[in-house]
């Protein structure tokens, strides 16, 4: 009998938690973001409606969609989507009142990095250290370290050439076509990135491959292909992380319920090994006396050889978010592609150069 009164009472509880109050919130509407459209019918009641728009596949789109007709979007109970560029000043410039929100923190490790600090004066903080790095002279400096992995990107370009095509033949053999472009891209921004950030030579332009050591925490290697393992991770944490309170259970039942999602999080862990090998590889250089000049050496020491200081799990959690580095792997795929489609576009902006 204490049995069912125990059972009844989890129910009720369980009830109340995910149906009533959030209902009770809704109508309550304490920060007034009821007055704006939802993405869907229960966007004002949980977040799991955004959850649900992630699985579908295209998220972004069903956005764009929305914003054609409402410059705001309610996509949670305690989130907004704006449709209105002049809202980036408002929530990302200089003097704004906007903080980050709660989705840094609920991805962040044990440590921070610089693009999940949340804390205004931990980011001044690191902005400094990282400040010798992005120094205008140490960016020009590295630029032969990109023309390296752009002669080696034509290289292998060059060796997987089609014959050059006839007046007859307008088209090359389907057979011929066994580049992916997408893929070198990726082999093109992650090689320049390993090299610039760590002084290390992956290789991925020169084999056509990201197959890469990793490294576990007890210090057995093991290959693992780079690309796959960083876009689980984004694909596994993307698909749950709208509902931050929710976050960690998610993250547990998934692997045990979902087949597709227990192979996201183990390559999540595989991308983790990545990581730690890359990190302690370098670290092993710095402490053998190397003078690189690298991302890595400004962690280490300032301008001046005064060493910073840091955890090594901050140091790690900095080597992380460069190597994943999204947003130059994104728009230098993009340009290349438009140069691709649009050679004259590539002429004229070589004569500006």
């Amino acid at each position: 009998m204490y049995g069912y009164v125990v059972m009844a009472s989890m129910a009720f509880a369980l009830f109340c938690y995910c149906i009533m109050i959030p209902i009770i919130d809704y109508f309550r509407d304490p920060k007034g973001l009821r007055r704006y459209p939802g993405l869907s019918v229960f966007s004002g009641f949980t977040d799991l409606a955004f959850i649900w728009e992630s699985h579908k596949g295209f998220r972004s789109h069903a956005l764009l969609k929305a914003h054609k007709t409402q410059p705001v979007v309610r996509i949670g109970p305690n989130s907004l989507s704006y449709g209105d560029l002049r809202a980036i000043k408002d929530i990302y410039g200089h003097n704004t009142k906007c903080g980050k929100d709660e989705f840094y923190t609920v991805l962040s490790g044990t440590h921070y990095h610089l693009a999940d600090v949340v804390d205004k004066t931990e980011h001044a903080r690191k902005r400094k250290v990282l400040s010798s790095a992005y120094a205008l002279k140490n960016l020009e400096g590295w630029e032969h370290k990109v023309a390296d992995k752009t002669e080696r990107f034509i290289r292998g370009f060059d060796a997987r050439c089609t014959a050059p095509l006839s007046k007859e033949l307008k088209r090359p053999e389907p057979q011929d076509l066994t580049v992916d472009y997408r893929a070198w891209a990726n082999f093109f921004t992650l090689d320049a990135i390993a090299d610039i950030g760590l002084s290390e030579r992956l290789g991925f332009l020169d084999a056509g491959d990201d197959l890469v050591t990793a490294e576990r925490m007890d210090g057995t290697l093991h290959q693992v292909h780079y690309r796959e393992c960083l876009h689980a991770t984004a694909r596994a944490q993307s698909g749950i992380v709208w509902s931050f309170d929710w976050y960690p259970f998610l993250q547990k039942i998934t692997k045990i319920v979902s087949p597709w999602y227990r192979h996201l999080w183990k390559l999540n862990e595989d991308w983790n090994d990545i990581v730690n090998h890359r990190a302690t590889q370098r670290l092993k250089r710095y402490r053998a006396g190397e003078k690189l000049d690298d991302f890595f050496a400004a962690l280490m020491e300032d301008k001046n050889g005064v060493p910073n200081g840091l955890d090594w799990g901050e140091i790690v959690a900095e080597i992380s978010i460069m190597s994943t580095s999204p947003s130059p792997k994104l728009q230098g795929r993009n340009k290349l592609q438009v140069f691709s489609w649009r050679p004259s576009r590539f002429l004229n902006n070589r004569e500006r150069l």
